[in-house]
């Protein structure tokens, strides 16, 4: 395979195994820096409805919260949770253009406000405007140079370039600041198995396996674990 080709298999078994699940693909923010902003939706409860009635129910409940989060806006324009809100329910229904209006309408109210920097960035780079996410991702690193999300979702953008080696360093840097960021170990050994890096690719994703077994990108880690290990054998 050409160095691309890896990472893009890489990239759909990880959007195939976590839909919606906010982590692999692109990964976003789900709070604002700003107290009180809904999180992502939680997972079903035991005994909740399944099949088609929890979809219904599910569908009705992304329904509602559209309209309350409309409404908070009609009254208020300049309720910054309310817009961040809905860009993340727009995102989760996989409404990318309404998202990017949403985290827009919420930065025109808090310009600095990082999580909503970040989550713009992510829908642009996924829209393929990688160029315009990279703006987004260094604004919010002029502002925390630290945040783990913004360096990982920033390398992403760079990699979609063809900024390897400067994705590569990000991953590493936020390593570096956070050992146990499995975001930064997972895309580090996307990196590597593209490159043809494998057995270095598998050890980053051995090392996501370890910091959570049970998180949905140890999942991933471990299905791109075992497609290596075939190509591996097959050589």
């Amino acid at each position: 395979m050409r160095r691309g080709e890896i990472r893009w298999a890489l990239v759909m078994l990880a959007a195939a195994a976590i839909v919606l699940a906010g982590g692999v693909k692109s990964v976003r923010a789900q709070q604002s820096s700003t107290p009180g902003t809904p999180a992502a939706a939680a997972p079903p409860a035991a005994g909740e409805k399944t099949g088609t009635a929890a979809a219904d129910t599910s569908v009705q409940r992304m329904e509602a919260k559209e309209k309350a989060f409309k409404d908070r806006l009609a009254k208020n324009p300049a309720d910054f949770d309310a817009a961040y809100g809905l860009g993340n329910l727009y995102y989760d229904q996989g409404k990318r253009t309404e998202a990017e209006e949403s985290y827009r309408k919420a930065l025109k109210i808090k310009p600095e406000d990082v999580p909503a920097l970040v989550n713009l960035g992510v829908v642009l780079n996924e829209a393929g405007k990688s160029d315009d996410a990279l703006v987004q991702f260094d604004h919010a690193l002029s502002i925390k140079p630290n945040d783990i999300l913004a360096l990982c979702n920033k390398g992403q953008a760079l990699y979609a370039v063809k900024k390897y080696n400067e994705a590569v360093d990000l991953y590493l840097k936020a390593i570096q600041i956070d050992p146990k960021s499995q975001t930064a170990h997972y895309w580090l050994g996307v990196s590597f198995a593209d490159a043809g890096i494998y057995k270095e690719a598998i050890s980053e994703w051995q090392t996501v396996t370890q910091i959570d077994p049970t998180s949905e990108i140890a999942n991933t880690a471990k299905e791109g674990i075992s497609v290596l290990q075939q190509m591996i054998n097959q050589k």
